[in-house]
């Protein structure tokens, strides 16, 4: 049987986006007919991922962390025929399993999850060059990069124009009990997420909720601290002068984030990059009108379609009032987006399209 082998090194150090991806993607290769696994190492300080999926297996590394693994188990794994999914970037760690890969006579896609942003790659702490150099190695190397959207096919060659090429699929929407979907009737519009604040954007949307006329809507932003972001948007919204309007909160999870996003008016996404949101998917799989930055992949494949709506929250013109007026409890953009992701934007529909344009 064919073998597609996901590889992540730091799967099991906490649960993400991108863990939640690789759980999916893993499974539609099972589904497809093939042989699948998650390799991963064993963090050194223990496993902070509780529900892995049943899929992953641990492989000996070196190191302590993402900027040190070394997959040296790798190569008893992988043999001839099989396709290895190397996932992100940035990290020594891909670079040897492409070797490997190489040596053992693998196929290699490479699965960004948007790690090749200008803002990322720009941030990145290489005085020397030598992590980009490796891994634009590792790009023009492997078989394929495996994209969410189009766009982010520009993204990749403005970091190696000689990718070979590019297959593009996003990640699915998981379904949601239409118990759980979206009926609106409250009063708030909310964003759930980390509060990493530059990407994330939150300073632009709490920038533009400031200056909305009054009397403003109430804004929830839910989420983990992450770096001291919370804090720093509690001050912003404090020297705003929002404290009545912008309630900040902690992380949710099952039943009370199911509550908030079934109940708002809307959802806000202002990230200012992004590669494939799990959390918007989870609000258009719902039913919930939803208003992204402009700036991200899924506004031009999305919002053209009126599965969602756009904005720049940098404009200095009230383009973000007219926004939310156009998302403001609209059920059609709501059960337009409900129906795109129960079919075409499912996980059963787009695994189905990586097994074929896998082969």
């Amino acid at each position: 049987m064919a073998r597609i082998i996901h590889y992540y090194a730091r799967y099991l150090e906490h649960p993400s986006g991108v863990t939640d991806s690789i759980d999916h993607w893993a499974d539609a290769a099972r589904k497809g007919g093939y042989e699948s696994k998650i390799l991963c190492a064993q963090p050194p300080g223990g496993a902070g991922h509780q529900h892995r999926s049943p899929l992953v297996r641990t492989i000996a590394h070196t190191g302590r962390g993402r900027g040190s693994y070394l997959p040296w188990g790798l190569g008893l794994v992988v043999r001839r025929g099989d396709l290895l999914v190397l996932h992100e970037g940035w990290v020594l760690s891909n670079v040897i399993a492409m070797v490997v890969a190489r040596i053992r006579g693998a196929r290699v896609v490479v699965m960004p999850h948007g790690v090749y942003e200008p803002q990322i790659v720009e941030n990145q702490r290489d005085p020397l060059g030598m992590r980009k150099r490796l891994d634009r190695l590792v790009l023009r190397t492997a078989d394929a990069v495996h994209v969410f959207y189009a766009g982010e096919q520009d993204v990749v060659r403005a970091v190696e124009p000689r990718t070979r090429r590019f297959i593009t699929v996003p990640n699915g929407a998981a379904p949601v009990d239409e118990s759980k979907s979206w009926r609106g009737g409250d009063d708030h519009y909310v964003w759930i997420g980390r509060f990493d604040v530059f990407h994330k954007g939150l300073d632009n949307l709490v920038g533009a909720w400031a200056r909305l006329a009054e009397p403003r809507p109430r804004l929830i932003l839910a989420g983990p601290d992450f770096q001291g972001g919370r804090a720093r948007i509690a001050e912003l919204v404090t020297s705003l002068g929002l404290n009545e309007t912008v309630d900040l909160r902690g992380h949710v999870g099952g039943e009370e984030k199911q509550a908030l996003l079934a109940s708002c008016r809307a959802y806000v996404h202002p990230s200012r990059w992004e590669s494939c949101s799990i959390m918007l998917l989870e609000a258009l799989a719902a039913g919930v009108p939803s208003l992204i930055s402009r700036s991200i992949h899924a506004a031009d494949e999305l919002g053209d379609v009126g599965i969602l709506d756009v904005v720049d929250l940098t404009s200095d013109e009230d383009e973000l009032s007219a926004a939310l007026r156009r998302v403001n409890e609209n059920e059609e953009m709501g059960e337009k987006a409900r129906a795109w992701a129960a079919t075409v934007g499912s996980w059963d529909a787009v695994g189905r399209r990586m097994v074929i344009e896998y082969r």
